[in-house]
């Protein structure tokens, strides 16, 4: 079959150079002798497994839905919610929930050494049937009734090998090849031994020498291959068909790896493995193409019949030799069983109710069509006018009224009833032991993989220790006064800070692995303590080689107390204090479970312990009622062990007076308000290691017993009841007919010996090519016209893309990318009011977009989440038409569909394709590429361009009736096999076209088109087209884009502010967040600017200026990247469909901030101003808050800048957070600028957070002219001291607020730039 996924199956080229050197394939024959040997054997050692019958009754699922407007998750709503939620937890009122029933009094016998299959329209609850037969149900659902496997109920304690559920996602490391996937499976579920006691019997065996070598034959044949030494694994990816791609790794978004058809096979690999006795796969085609499933599928068969498996599969579109692979079938429909019995009697049972199935008609498309509303007319087999439609209920009613049930009862095997029961083998439990080395290997693997990472810390720690460094260069510290003390205070604090940001990196790589992390603890019961232990194990060396390098690099330049043994002790403390930074991090992500959640949960700890560790606010200045804060911070005990050290050297033992202190060291101490003995060194560090423990374990804990954040939804149809009345006038003729037909004109597309090239890929210069560019198109002429639809074929490898011209035509992407926080009607509005020409009115568009959602039947999901592809909102059909109806709004009259119907069932492809239909027939010319399309759909096209690989033409023209005129174009060709009666002639005329058969029959397609009729038709229709006709004049449009730049903000503004007013969960974080971090500040400073007496206390107020500077407005920004990292993708499709500029987007996403913006200043100011007792005047309240507002909009800009500027999420959140470190750092706080070194100095004044600083203390103080205390110095005032110490003055004030100005306009304007011309789309 070289027709074979026409999807993402990258150089054909490399593929071809491959397959010399692979093993020969396993043929269906080969496996059958080789299953059939294993059950002989078996049977023979007498190790034979128990058959497992699953039995069902009246299985009940259902779940809570919030109905009407409250469904929609916008800020209002959620916090609503929440309040009802507590009210009803204390019984104060009802909910306003009601129950849905996901699966409906479902029951039935599932008998083993069968394969059944699963039909059933998307939302039918087909997953949730299977995830019930497996015992995998979300806690969250109610189930009522049983499933029993031989009698014995279900439950978390039933043997994890008896049964194995596939899902529908497919979450692998993207770091792990697809044998090492595979293999770490095999290790989870003990399976490594099952083919190895074979080999061994076999080899034992040697003496009957014919018998075995036929035996060893297909042995070796079926398990050996590459350098794998688990054999089960090695059957598996034989049998999968993975062979070529079984070192390669996985990938994802950033990484290039194997195709999606491939994950999916290894998704289904990473179960089979396993070789449970029970199977529950869920749509497990999606991504692959027919030949391809049927493969599959026929080994599966083999599997369950030869190895007395019980196999339930849900397929989407089964084709029908693949439908007549399955033993039984069970229809669901709505959660109610509508038949469950053998294969052949499906359609039987649907004639004695009065439907028939058509002779070319896929009977698998038959079953979900003849229960849905708008398909079962067609299939009644009595007089039209006494059809009256059947509900689902009559069937499912019908069905167990029938004699149907009692056959699968009957057809039961005779020692049914003396079924042994199925004992738990001790084989195949694990021991602990090797669970920990599986795990382990695994870490040790991803490390190595996930290099890069590690080598970018490991550049930044040492970038910063080089910075810290020259920054207290050793030659500008003296050790005599005070003041020297207080630059090496600062300096340790900067070790303690940065060591501790250095392991944040957790959350973020903790985060990226939970998903998947969920997924195996469900299915292959991996359990939390073997992951966190190998992680803990495996982060101590990275911990020892990242607070080395920083010690070695820092500690002699500085100039540190001179002896081996204080560098020892000073390394030991950053040592702890990093396992205690990545321990704390790692339990907060698995607390938070989603990035925004996990990033606030670290900012708001890292505030409050660096807050509360005495540095920032003196121990002694917290309120009495507060002093349990300091203490448990980690801070505290990080801080006081290193200062401990540092100060009690004899070098700071000159003498020195102050407050029962008398050596410079200890004065410093007590000023600081730390610990002055030696033997709390040692306490603290141990403290230290304990939070590590303490952290690690909770940690255990919250993955052992926490579940996976993205809940189950459930779209409910909103158009149930309106439905009714409208259908019966669709069914008599086409729709009614008062419809607003936007103007549009009938195009017709000519093209005439088009080539095009792309650059050589660097992959296909490995296998000698040397080309610079690849042709895709070679001299490929024909016209589209309109009112006709034309399919787009051919073998992988040759191009089907087209560049748009966005205004006269649409074109509909293979991948459906849509902003997730918009509701489908919002959707379309948008589209229509960007697309649509200015001259239209309001009514007529919302009109027009009502009749493009009645076209796609849309209307029930008017008001649907987009949600997350995958994880929330729409399923994949939906999404599918979303595309569409978003191109039909604009009115274009071309358009471009790349594989409408690709991953979808046959219903929801019919309807896709009657989507299509109908918008041919209102005269436009559409273009579709597809492939491995079904009978039907092939059939409703009306021409057929099909290139061979090389991108040459070899057919184009109409099909004809029956696609007779094309059947007979091929076969007139000497020696192509003819066609098979009822094959797909879509089938066919792939396979004919194919290479191979090219290659045996001897004959060059292009050429032999190009000498016939149809060519010389096509020619003359080309030259007739390619005229204007005569009084047309030439389309000319308004420049750019059809609305004016206004008008581009406003819709632009419009959308940004439904997605945000929808996004609660970004929301309701920030003012959680920033409510939470006001009240830390006002309670941990309450009332130190009011009373100022010494230095002390200014360093206090210097404390909540810089925390107020710096911590909030970061956060903010790390909370929004993930946001605008998402909008990004859409903004790239959006923008090549001419919708808008990139002002206008770079605009609405910056003003539809400011509004939360200014109320999280409103909150932060209003709570925090009046609690730390700072002078209550108009005029200082003013300037606190115009300066939080600035700081905040540069924040907020520079997060958007970072995103815009980088690749990917990861890369931003660390490219901002290095520069984060910086703004720390010379924000005037930790060293003040007076002695900051000369060659440092312009760092203090480019940065943003300095300025804002030294705004806020200069408004807040400097006026005030009370004496204060400073320690070995004079009395001096407040604003004498504010200048010769910090460096604040008067002249200065007014250039920082004109800074704020400047940096804002800077970082808006860099935002702009690198969203217009940065474009990090690999596609």
């Amino acid at each position: 079959m070289a027709a074979v996924e026409l999807t993402g199956e990258e150089s054909n080229t490399a593929a071809a150079v491959e397959t010399r050197w692979l093993p020969p394939p396993l043929t269906h024959e080969d496996n059958r002798g080789f299953l059939q040997m294993l059950r002989e054997k078996k049977e023979r050692l007498g190790v034979g497994a128990a058959k497992v019958e699953v039995r069902v009754e009246k299985l009940t699922v259902e779940t809570d839905v919030r109905v009407g407007r409250r469904a929609v998750p916008t800020l209002l709503n959620c916090a609503i919610n929440v309040a009802q939620e507590l009210a009803t937890c204390i019984h104060m009122c009802t909910t306003r929930k009601r129950p849905i029933k996901i699966i409906n009094a479902a029951s039935g016998t599932i008998r083993p050494s069968r394969m059944t299959l699963l039909l059933g329209a998307p939302g039918s609850g087909k997953t949730t049937f299977l995830k019930a037969l497996a015992g995998k149900l979300d806690p969250s659902l109610k189930m009522k009734g049983k499933v029993m496997y031989n009698g014995v109920e279900v439950n978390s304690s039933t043997a994890q090998y008896l049964h194995a559920y596939i899902g529908q996602y497919d979450l692998h490391h993207a770091e792990m090849t697809v044998r090492e996937t595979i293999d770490f499976s095999s290790k989870m579920l003990g399976t490594n031994n099952e083919f190895e006691i074979l080999g061994e019997a076999i080899r034992r065996k040697k003496g009957v020498i014919n018998k075995v070598d036929q035996e060893l034959d297909s042995f070796i044949k079926a398990t050996t291959f590459g350098e794998g030494s688990n054999l089960t694994t090695n059957y598996i990816i034989k049998i999968l068909g993975l062979s070529e791609c079984a070192d390669t790794l996985v990938g994802d978004e950033m990484r290039r790896g194997i195709s999606g058809g491939q994950k999916k096979r290894s998704t289904i690999g990473e179960m089979l493995v396993g070789l449970a006795r029970c199977f529950f796969m869920d749509d497990i085609s999606t991504g692959l193409d027919s030949a391809t499933t049927f493969e599959i599928m026929k080994f599966l068969q083999q599997m369950a019949h030869l190895m007395d498996l019980t196999m339930v599969i849900s397929l989407l579109q089964p084709p029908p030799e693949t439908l007549e692979l399955f033993d039984d079938i069970i229809l669901l429909c709505e959660g109610q069983i509508v038949y469950h019995g053998p294969r052949e009697n499906a359609t039987e049972f649907f004639e004695t109710m009065g439907f028939k199935c058509p002779s070319r008609k896929n009977i698998a498309d038959f079953l979900q069509e003849v229960t849905s509303k708008m398909d079962q007319k067609q299939y009644w087999l009595g007089d039209a006018n006494k059809y009256q439609y059947h509900s689902i209920e009559k069937f499912a009613e019908s069905f167990r009224t029938s004699y149907l049930p009692r056959l699968v009862e009957n057809n039961q095997p005779p020692d049914a009833g003396k079924r042994k029961e199925v004992k738990t083998s001790t084989s195949r439990r694990i021991s602990r032991w090797n669970i920990f080395k599986a795990c382990f290997s695994r870490e040790v693997l991803l490390l190595k993989r996930n290099s890069p990472l590690h080598i970018f810390k490991t550049i930044q720690i040492t970038v910063l220790a080089l910075v810290i460094s020259t920054l207290f260069l050793r030659t500008s510290m003296n050790h005599n006064t005070v003041l020297d003390a207080n630059k090496y205070m600062g300096a340790l604090f900067m070790a303690v800070v940065i060591v501790n940001f250095n392991g944040m990196t957790e959350i973020a790589m903790t985060i990226k692995r939970l998903p998947i992390f969920y997924k195996q603890r469900e299915v292959l019961a991996l359990p939390g303590w073997a992951l966190l232990s190998s992680v803990f194990l495996i982060s101590i060396p990275m911990s020892l080689v990242e607070t080395g390098l920083w010690t070695s690099l820092t500690y002699y330049v500085i100039g540190y107390a001179p002896s081996p043994i204080r560098f020892i002790q000073h390394f030991v403390v950053l040592f702890a204090m990093h396992q205690m930074s990545m321990g704390l991090y790692r339990f907060l992500a698995a607390i938070g479970r989603t990035q925004v959640m996990a990033n606030m949960l670290g900012t708001a700890a890292l505030i409050a312990i660096y807050i509360l560790g005495g540095f920032v606010i003196s121990k002694d200045d917290l309120q009495p009622w507060l002093r349990w804060g300091y203490w448990t911070s980690p801070f505290t005990y990080a801080q006081n062990a290193v200062s401990l050290n540092e100060f009690l050297d004899k070098r700071w033992a000159t003498e020195f007076h102050y407050a029962n202190a008398n050596t410079v060291g200890e004065a410093i101490l007590r000023i600081r308000g730390l610990l002055t003995e030696w033997h709390w060194y040692w306490i603290c560090v141990s403290i230290l290691f304990g939070f590590s423990l303490v952290f690690n374990i909770l940690s255990i804990f919250a993955l052992e017993f926490m579940s996976s954040p993205h809940k189950h939804q459930v779209n409910i149809n909103a158009t149930k009841v309106k439905v009714e009345n409208k259908s019966q006038t669709i069914v008599n003729g086409s729709a009614s007919n008062d419809q607003v037909i936007l103007p549009f004109r009938p195009l017709t597309l000519v093209f005439d010996h088009i080539n095009y090239f792309v650059d050589m890929p660097k992959e296909m210069t490995k296998y000698g090519v040397t080309d610079k560019k690849l042709q895709l198109l070679q001299n490929v002429s024909g016209a589209f016209r309109p009112g006709v639809l034309t399919a787009l074929m051919g073998i992988t490898g040759y191009p089907k893309k087209q560049e748009t011209f966005s205004r006269i035509s649409g074109y509909c992407e293979q991948s459906d990318i849509h902003s997730p926080n918009l509701t489908v009607y919002e959707s379309l509005q948008f589209s229509a009011w960007l697309r649509l020409p200015s001259n239209v009115k309001y009514s007529q568009r919302m009109m027009f977009i009502d009749e493009v959602m009645e076209l796609v039947e849309l209307t029930g999901l008017k008001n649907a989440m987009v949600g997350l592809a995958g994880a929330t909102g729409l399923s994949a059909e939906q999404r599918k038409r979303l595309t569409i109806a978003v191109e039909l709004v604009a009115s274009p009259s071309i358009i471009f569909m790349d594989e409408p119907t690709t991953g979808l069932d046959a219903r929801a492809a019919a309807i896709v394709m009657r989507t299509v239909r109908k918008t041919v027939d209102t005269g436009r010319t559409v273009v579709c590429t597809i492939h491995q399309p079904s009978i039907e759909i092939f059939e409703s096209f009306d021409e057929l361009l099909l290139m061979k690989r090389g991108g040459q033409l070899i057919y184009s023209g109409s099909l004809g009736p029956l696609s007779r005129t094309m059947i007979k174009y091929f076969e007139a060709i000497p020696g192509v096999p003819r066609i098979k009666e009822g094959q797909n002639p879509a089938a066919w005329m792939l396979d004919i076209s194919s290479r191979t058969i090219e290659y045996e029959i001897g004959v060059d397609y292009a050429e032999i088109y190009q000498s016939s009729s149809i060519y010389r038709e096509n020619m003359l229709l080309i030259d007739e087209l390619g005229k204007p006709e005569p009084n047309t004049e030439d389309l000319h449009f308004p420049p750019r884009y059809w609305q004016d730049f206004r008008a581009q903000c406003k819709a632009c503004l419009w959308k940004q502010n439904c997605a945000y007013w929808k996004n609660s969960e970004h929301n309701v974080v920030r003012f959680i967040n920033t409510f939470a971090v006001s009240i830390m500040f006002g309670i941990v400073f309450w009332k130190i600017g009011s009373t100022i007496k010494d230095e002390q206390d200014v360093f206090n107020i210097l404390g909540i200026v810089y925390g107020s500077a710096l911590f909030l407005g970061f956060m903010n920004s790390s909370i929004l990247q993930p946001v605008v990292a998402m909008e990004r993708v859409v903004l790239y499709r959006e923008k090549a469909a001419g919708m808008y500029s990139t002002m206008a987007y770079a605009i609405a996403q910056v003003s539809v901030e400011l509004p939360y913006m200014f109320v999280q200043v409103l909150i932060f100011s209003s709570i925090v101003y009046p609690m730390v007792g700072f002078e209550m005047t108009a005029s200082k309240f003013f300037w606190f808050a115009l300066y939080m507002v600035l700081s905040f909009m540069y924040y907020t800009l520079y997060g958007m800048m970072t995103v815009a500027l980088t690749p990917n999420i990861e890369i931003a959140a660390g490219l901002s957070f290095l520069i984060f470190i910086f703004w720390n750092v010379f924000s005037g706080f930790i060293i003040a600028r007076e002695m900051i070194p000369v060659w440092w100095r312009w760092v203090y004044w480019a940065n943003p957070a300095a300025w804002t600083v030294y705004g806020l203390m200069f408004s807040q103080l400097g006026d005030r002219k009370e004496l204060i205390q400073v320690a070995g110095q004079p009395d001096q005032t407040v604003k004498e001291f504010l200048e010769s110490y910090l460096g604040l003055q008067d002249r200065y004030f007014n250039l920082v607020t004109c800074l704020h100005f400047a940096i804002i306009a800077l970082f808006a304007f860099l935002f702009f730039l690198s969203i217009k011309h940065l474009k990090f789309q690999r596609r």
